[in-house]
């Protein structure tokens, strides 16, 4: 790209919080055009129209110093004579699991270019008009610690048609140029690769319940690390040490509970006038006699996300006003005291005070910036906080805001509350909501999303704790279509219709759907059989996959949407056999290496501002970079990614290997969500096993490197790790190997059937040891810590299908993922969680199955079904040449297609009556099958 364009932002403040920006300019097209593209980019994130058509959102997460930008083709929406180019930047000002604000030092900024048939007709600099969007409110909460900001948008306050043609711009303002393409913190500007996301409207399936509701008594968001850790703008978890207060005045005795929506509260939190108030279900009881009284609640604690999402119940018109206690006309009814860091002395004095007054005198005592509280709390709203009053809505059509139809869903306004209408999308969805309707002006809507309710009683729902799901839009009077610009993941929702007060006009609601937006994945990969619960799996697995694709891997489409480096390794695999696409995968692994410009190691997610390493999850990517290469033979994705590895090879042999020859380190030391012994200092076994592996894989990438010292030095350190493994980490007693060891050397007593699986995969043990490990898989011994989670299970069947345990791995497939689908699943689980229960009806018996209802990394049976049916390995970089070994098991047939980097391999088989399996394969050109020892190269080939 030729950039004359430069880099643009609003005059003021360089970095501002959750700010919105409209930027605009027309250009003049001639006649007999043929092409026409929009170049651009922005941080944190633009949309973009053309000529008020909406064309798309972007750009990808990328580290500052590496930045990229985006191409779209706008040539069916342009025409001669006056276009125009529009863009909202919407930039966040904090660090994110998305965006590395602090270290990257980021900025809000905007480059865009249009040209015409290769010619430049419109390059952002000073003459591009711009103006804060109106709309937006920017005092919102944090959505998570790992995403942005909620969304509050007021269209009474929205400037109809600015992304259009002769939109009267004559008050905006000229932008502000801070540089050339190239500039700093951004960078080279480096071209997309890979392509563009989808954007397919998806309605729900069913209005599923309709209800009056009212919202609890009161709610509030603050932000507490403004206050009580200024200086600090990263996404680094830490422990805050402070006390929010505020003044309740009651006109008469009345008694109130308070909560915290996602933080929860513990028993010696809260204290009313100095004194402990009583705690139970996890809130506390304040019992007021008329008059004033000080409320104080301890905030000290560890925070990953520093919002405060406080919530206060009352039966009935409690009879009290919250006042600020240092300024009592202030808007705002809570301050925060502190912080109190290594002074506890000063913290128990705050949290005893008893009156206002002795608020207004404490020398640590703020007020809140709005800027850092939430105009609306809309998920404590909307929650189970909201209660049915007992009306009966009056809502007319039903039908009509989820089909495509010339007609609307009325909403007539209640006597007693709020309308709540539950959707259910029938399938986990993930992208931008989209709201059509007819409305009084100042009707509030507030959107909250989430993806499971039991599916038998359906009172029972699992909020999205932890995340503000949700969204709030406002009304103006008229016909009006609002998108969000923020994506969410969801199978369910609430619409609260929240009427003025003196409303008589209904709302008429046309459309609800979500603007579905993933990864544009070729479904080359195909898999059926004679077991209809194998080939739910199979689809649901698929599904999950690509639901959590998107500019990079995700781990969910919900709460995090965060690239995970050590999910994707398997989430590679997945989507190389589901769907044949190679391209995300080759981008997440070359995006990760970079996070080695400024972390010993391959960070834990990246780009991100929580600076942190997952030993497991930097020693898998190392794996993913030579199975990435065995899969598709790419020598310019080696050739770009070996320095990383290389580089990553030699500071853990030169910093993290002890004395003794084992990996010690500090750092996060997971692997599964189960209760194994994996401290956050020491040596870990399982990260010593990945290890032997590492550097015997990415030996074989030294070799076809020419590398052969550094291949010959890696295997070295291998052989010498896994001596030193058996050496140090066996248990004769146990017979296996500890989790870990212990600070003096000793054995932790803890032992996991993970550890064992991760030594099987990684050849560590001996010949002997290895017999009495394989006994293990099917039945681990009594005390062992067994598998909790989809993840770890994958690398189970994977331990399986090298040991040719096949028809294990198809009962383990149809054991764990047929639970999931008995229980009503959608999409793979992130965990498993709760008791086994034998039927839907019992689900309410045990604790909810899991978190997150769609990760990716429990998407295992997209691989090995095709895989384990064909008995398929590659024998030769990019499967040019690979081995078959047709299996059915208990199936009486399978067909289907293994994608391949140049084509695909459709496979047919059936069981005869004497047990064998017989059918057919067709191999694509330029490929070789090794079955049965004789080599088939391209075209038809008869099997059995």
């Amino acid at each position: 790209m030729n950039w004359r364009a430069r880099w643009i932002w609003s005059p003021g403040e360089a970095a501002p919080r959750n700010f919105y920006w409209c930027v605009r300019k027309e250009f003049q097209l001639s006649r007999g055009f043929s092409k026409v593209a929009v170049a651009l980019s922005a941080d944190t994130r633009y949309t973009l129209w053309f000529n008020g058509r909406l064309i798309g959102h972007g750009p990808v997460r990328s580290f500052y110093g590496h930045w990229h930008y985006d191409l779209h083709d706008v040539t069916q929406y342009a025409h001669e004579g006056l276009n125009a180019v529009a863009v909202l930047v919407h930039h966040l000002g904090i660090g994110t699991f998305q965006n590395d604000y602090v270290r990257g030092r980021g900025r809000g900024g905007l480059i865009a270019q249009v040209e015409c048939d290769g010619k430049v007709v419109a390059a952002s600099d000073a003459s591009w008009l711009n103006a804060p969007h109106p709309a937006f409110e920017r005092a919102t909460a944090r959505m998570s610690c790992q995403l942005g900001f909620d969304e509050l948008y007021d269209a009474r306050r929205a400037m109809v048609d600015w992304t259009m043609p002769r939109y009267d711009d004559y008050e905006w303002n000229e932008a502000v140029e801070i540089g050339e393409a190239g500039c700093a913190p951004w960078g080279e500007l480096h071209p997309r690769p890979i392509p563009l996301l989808t954007l397919e409207p998806v309605a729900p399936k069913v209005v599923e319940r309709v209800r009056v509701v009212k919202p609890p008594r009161a709610a509030w968001a603050f932000d507490l690390k403004p206050y009580l850790a200024p200086d600090d703008l990263s996404a680094n978890p830490r422990v805050l040490s402070g006390v929010a207060a505020t003044e309740i005045r009651a006109d008469a005795p009345c008694t109130l509970r308070i909560g915290d929506v996602h933080h929860g509260l513990r028993p010696a939190d809260v204290r009313l006038n100095g004194e402990v108030a009583p705690h139970d279900g996890g809130m506390h009881t304040l019992r007021l006699q008329t008059g004033s009284h000080l409320l104080t609640v301890d905030v000290s604690r560890w925070y990953h996300d520093w919002f405060r999402y406080i919530v206060v119940e009352a039966e009935g018109d409690a009879p009290v006003r919250f006042v600020n206690p240092l300024m009592e006309r202030a808007d705002y009814p809570w301050v925060v005291l502190g912080p109190f860091d290594g002074d506890e002395a000063s913290h128990q004095r705050a949290l005893a005070l008893r009156t206002p007054t002795e608020i207004r005198h404490h020398p640590k005592a703020h007020a809140f910036d709005p800027m850092h509280t939430a105009r609306a709390p809309i998920f404590a709203l909307t929650n189970h906080h909201a209660q049915r009053t007992g009306e009966s809505p009056r809502v007319e059509h039903t039908y009509a805001c989820i089909n495509a139809v010339d007609d609307a869903t009325v909403i007539h306004p209640p006597k007693t509350g709020d309308v709540e209408l539950r959707l259910d999308w029938g399938r986990e969805v993930f992208g931008y909501v989209e709201l059509e309707l007819d409305a009084p002006a100042g009707v509030v809507i507030d959107f909250n999303g989430f993806e499971y309710i039991d599916p038998v009683q359906r009172e029972r729902v699992q909020w999205t704790w932890g995340l503000n799901n949700t969204f709030r839009y406002i009304t103006r009077r008229g016909w009006q279509r609002f998108i969000s610009i923020t994506k969410r993941g969801f199978r369910y929702a609430t619409l609260t219709i929240r009427f003025p007060d003196d409303a008589t006009e209904p709302v008429r609601l046309r459309t609800v759907s979500c603007f579905h937006s993933v990864y544009p994945y070729e479904a080359r990969g195909a898999f059926a059989c004679s077991d209809p619960l194998l080939n739910q799996i199979y689809e649901m697995s698929r599904e999950t996959v690509r639901l959590c694709s998107e500019d990079t891997f995700i781990d969910c489409p919900t709460y995090e949407q965060t690239f995970w480096v050590g999910d994707s390794r398997n989430e590679a695999l997945f989507a190389y056999a589901g769907f044949g696409d190679y391209a995300l995968a080759r981008r997440c692994l070359l995006l990760a290496g970079q996070s080695l410009r400024q972390s010993p190691l391959v960070e834990s997610q990246v780009p991100s501002a929580w600076e942190n390493i997952l030993t497991a999850w930097s020693l898998l990517w190392a794996i993913a970079c030579y199975e990435h290469y065995l899969f598709t033979g790419d020598m310019d994705f080696v050739r770009e990614v070996f320095p990383y590895v290389a580089q990553q090879n030699q500071t853990l042999h030169e910093r993290y290997l002890n004395t003794d020859g084992l990996l010690e380190i500090r750092a996060w030391n997971m692997l599964d969500w189960a209760p194994m012994d994996t401290p956050g200092e020491g040596v870990v076994s399982h990260q010593n096993m990945w290890l032997v592996r590492v550097w015997e894989d990415t030996a074989k990438l030294a070799d076809v490197m020419g590398e052969a010292v550094l291949a010959q030095t890696w295997r070295q350190w291998a052989r010498d790790l896994r001596a030193a493994i058996n050496q140090r980490l066996w248990s004769d007693a146990r017979r296996a190997y500890t989790d870990c060891l212990k600070p003096d050397g000793s054995h932790s007593p803890t032992f996991s059937i993970q550890t064992q699986v991760v030594a099987l995969l990684c050849d560590v043990p001996t010949p002997d040891r290895r017999a009495i490990l394989e006994g293990y898989l099917a039945a681990p011994p009594e005390g062992f810590v067994r598998i909790g989670s989809p993840f770890m299970t994958a690398f189970l069947l994977e331990t399986l299908l090298r040991l040719d345990r096949r028809v294990e791995v198809l009962a383990r497939i149809r054991e764990d993922w047929g639970f999931m689908l008995a229980m009503g699943a959608v999409t793979c689980w992130e965990q498993f969680k709760g008791e086994r229960v034998p039927t839907p009806l019992q689900a309410h018996r045990t604790e909810f199955f899991t978190r997150s209802h769609c990760h990716a990394w429990s998407a295992a049976p997209a691989y090995f079904l095709p895989i384990v049916v064909l008995g398929a390995q590659p024998l030769e970089a990019g499967w040019r040449r690979f081995e078959l070994r047709p299996f059915l098991g208990d199936l009486r047939w399978a067909h289907g297609r293994l994608p391949l980097p140049d084509g695909v391999l459709q496979f047919a088989f059936e069981a005869t009556d004497a047990g064998s399996v017989r059918g057919f394969i067709v191999i694509p050109d330029g490929y070789t099958a090794v079955l049965g020892g004789k080599e088939y190269g391209a075209g038809k080939h008869e099997v059995g």
